[in-house]
């Protein structure tokens, strides 16, 4: 019920598993994607995950909390076929 809170609150995608936050801080909500499949943006090709780099954002506001920030890992991908390297940040624009 929490979880399906937050995905009405904040503009999330589907995929996205919103976790508790922890009692050190309260506004920040770390986020899991699920199950993902990204296609190369050149050749839409299949991809592997390269890297990542955890990273904490300030996505809205909530009345009686202040600003909410969600922490997600975002993901390099490599292309299997053409060898580009690539970020995908799901099109929350923090990248």
């Amino acid at each position: 019920m929490y979880s399906k809170f937050i995905k009405m609150l904040l503009p999330l995608p589907s995929f996205f598993e919103v976790s508790f936050p922890s009692d050190e801080e309260p506004n920040v909500f770390p986020v899991t994607v699920g199950a993902y499949s990204v296609p190369c943006p050149i050749c839409q090709g299949k991809t592997i995950r390269h890297a990542q780099t955890l990273r904490r954002f300030r996505h809205g506001y909530a009345w009686h909390l202040g600003f909410i920030w969600i922490e997600m890992a975002i993901l390099r991908h490599r292309c299997v076929a053409c060898n580009l390297t690539f970020t995908y940040d799901f099109g929350l624009g923090i990248v």
